[in-house]
């Protein structure tokens, strides 16, 4: 444990033994000693133990999550080509936003992004869903 705050101390350009930050000039101001030295401290710190991956959620876990932490319950999901086209024919219909996020299940900035990425709405537009 020592050995690994010590590797730590000099990843992030401190002589371990002086508290002294290290000259820039040092090798240990260059990036890739910089990245195997964190390497080792994590290595060295007990990692031994195997790393568990959290189990996928399904798409109807992730909604209902989404819901329980107050975001529209398509956060974060991609957008399907038909989708996309969707939202062009219901923009065109009517242009109303927040109506429009209502419908998709998505945050008006999310509504706003693909618009603008499907170019349906200008850069100033955009820009005045982002500041909302």
């Amino acid at each position: 444990m020592i050995l690994s705050s010590q590797l730590k101390l000099l990843a992030n350009g401190i002589n371990p033994e002086t508290g002294e930050v290290l000259d820039e000039a040092s090798l240990t101001a260059k990036p890739e000693v910089i990245r195997i030295l964190f390497a080792l401290a994590e290595e060295l710190s007990g990692s031994d133990r195997p790393k568990t991956k959290k189990p996928k959620m399904t798409p109807d876990e992730r909604r209902q999550k989404n819901v329980a932490e107050g975001r529209p319950p398509k956060s974060h999901f991609p957008w399907e080509e038909d989708e996309k086209v969707k939202l062009a024919r219901e923009f065109a219909k009517n242009g109303n936003v927040r109506h429009l996020s209502a419908m998709f299940e998505r945050s008006v900035l999310a509504i706003a992004v693909q618009l603008h990425r499907l170019n349906l709405i200008s850069e100033d537009e955009f820009e005045s869903y982002r500041q909302q």
